[in-house]
């Protein structure tokens, strides 16, 4: 088993959507892929078509004492995944307390997937909930950490490198996401990264690709809405360095 944890450096850097596009070009390599979202913004399922008006998942099912498995759903294209359920901020930080008391929490629950070397566990780990994030890269044979070409993110990564585990330079990368090179301030940020982070970033950026938004609000995989496109090119890419990044690396 294979443990991606993907963490963005502020809200709103598209970490989610790189969880799920990953999910989906690793299911077209034929890896089993299960995802988990930890974020309680829970929008991680309505990229697998789940509808938005159910409120299922991982949270209100642990809260209600229900076994934690019987949350997970599996989408047409055959990836399973938790998602955070719907939850207002009470069981958000009942949930959140229950990791800071049970700190091998995760690592138990991903013990009992009992999954072979082909399956791939991703997380969308988010900045909220820093223990369950502690947990999860822990146990994570990668890390990325998400960010766009702007200086608000440059300037987040510059005050929280320990913390968002970069200094783990075996596991823990960043990744570019949205990039548009044509842009002077995406360009610029970009070549500032690979002066002060040319260790840890990651050899491959995400372009920006309006194709993106378009498959979630069509309810399709990007590969399959646009297979052709940029970002579509980007994630194939992306995918095998993953797989073979993780094929030489130990379990953390």
């Amino acid at each position: 088993m294979k443990v991606i944890s993907v963490t963005g450096i502020t809200g709103g850097v598209g970490a989610t959507t790189l969880v799920a596009q990953l999910a989906f070009a690793l299911r077209t390599r034929g890896r089993r892929v299960i995802a988990f979202d930890f974020s309680p913004h829970n929008m991680l399922r309505l990229h697998f078509g789940m509808p938005w008006a159910d409120g299922g998942g991982l949270v209100p099912h642990i809260l209600s004492g229900k076994p934690w498995h019987e949350s997970a759903y599996r989408c047409e294209n055959m990836i399973e995944f938790l998602p955070f359920g719907k939850c207002n901020e009470h069981d958000v930080a009942a949930f959140y307390r229950m990791q800071h008391e049970n700190p091998s929490w995760l690592a138990l629950r991903l013990a009992e997937l009992h999954a072979d070397e082909d399956t791939y566990v991703l997380i969308d780990s988010p900045r909220s909930g820093h223990d369950l994030r502690a947990q999860a890269h822990a146990l994570s044979n990668l890390i990325l950490i998400a960010l766009e070409a702007d200086t608000q993110a440059y300037a987040v990564l510059e005050q929280a490198q320990t913390s968002l585990s970069l200094a783990d330079a075996d596991r823990a990368f960043l990744l570019l996401n949205a990039y548009d090179p044509t842009r002077k301030l995406d360009y610029d940020i970009a070549k500032l990264l690979r002066h002060t982070h040319e260790a840890s970033l990651c050899p491959v950026s995400i372009h920006r690709d309006e194709s993106v938004r378009e498959a979630l609000a069509s309810k399709r995989s990007l590969t399959d809405y646009a297979p052709y496109s940029q970002a579509t090119s980007d994630f194939s890419t992306l995918t095998t360095w993953l797989i073979a990044r993780c094929a030489h690396l130990p379990h953390a």
